[in-house]
């Protein structure tokens, strides 16, 4: 059960964090020179490598309430 939960948190945040970089490049005006979504991927890429070098302490916290 846990591992849903947790899938689906990572997969929502990695929507979050694609169309986050997206909005960024359209209010920074950025989009006129590169596409959204060039930004969006690399977003996402920034926040994989964060859950990749971390994932230690992420699983840490998420699984201390269920302790």
């Amino acid at each position: 059960m846990a591992i849903i939960i947790g899938s689906i948190f990572f997969l929502a945040v990695g929507y979050f964090a694609y169309t986050f970089g997206q909005c960024v490049a359209k209010f920074s005006r950025l989009d006129k020179l590169i596409n959204k979504k060039v930004f969006g991927v690399a977003f996402l890429a920034i926040y994989i490598n964060y859950v990749y070098t971390n994932q230690a302490m992420i699983i840490d916290a998420f699984m201390a309430p269920l302790r």
